[in-house]
């Protein structure tokens, strides 16, 4: 009889344990954060332009807290996913992204902080010349409109730059350098990447 009974205690511990593991993941916790509201959040966060380039153009390396972890020289998808309104984590505590010139002045900024700076690895030449490269086409040069997605010749002095785009540009200037980044075609943002 005592064996039976302490049967019936572990079977039913079991079942509870298994009930609540259950309840968990179909009903899973509340967000401890704050919750925006729609407009709060279409204000806070950063555009989503902004995160494509800071990911994928491979000029910027990105100082982020994660879960409450800090993180230097992110992957760029773990950025996107985490940062982009369509990314699979997506979490809208980011609401800044803030550029400085080198890892070291990255730190000390809140969590909801995006930092990013020139990539310090031997590709970034690479980039710049081919994003120079791109920008540099005289109308001769560039595809007609209707092949590859024609654009019109880029003249640096209607984004307040002149040739070439350095990387100081990249953290000093970098409203007008993303800009022209959104001036060349998607296959020339695509043909920078080495």
């Amino acid at each position: 009889m005592i064996k039976d009974k302490y049967e019936f205690i572990i079977i039913f511990i079991f079942f509870l344990i298994t009930l609540i593991i259950s309840l968990i993941i179909i009903f899973p916790m509340p967000s401890i954060r704050r919750q925006t509201s729609g407009s709060e959040r279409q204000e806070a966060m950063i555009d989503s332009r902004l995160i494509e380039f800071v990911s994928f153009s491979g000029m910027f390396e990105v100082h982020m807290v994660i879960d409450g972890l800090e993180g230097d020289s992110i992957a760029s998808m773990m950025v996107f996913n985490m940062a982009h309104p369509s990314g699979h984590r997506f979490d809208d505590s980011y609401t800044e992204l803030i550029f400085v010139h080198n890892r070291e002045a990255a730190y000390g900024f809140p969590d909801n902080v995006i930092i990013a700076w020139p990539t310090e690895r031997p590709w970034i030449h690479s980039i710049m010349a081919r994003f120079n490269h791109y920008v540099s086409l005289t109308e001769q040069e560039l595809p007609r409109p209707g092949t590859h997605g024609g654009r019109q010749p880029i003249n640096l002095n209607d984004f307040g730059l002149s040739y070439p785009i350095t990387i100081k540009n990249l953290v000093d200037n970098w409203e007008s350098v993303f800009a022209v980044w959104n001036a060349l075609t998607e296959n020339e943002r695509q043909g920078i990447w080495p």
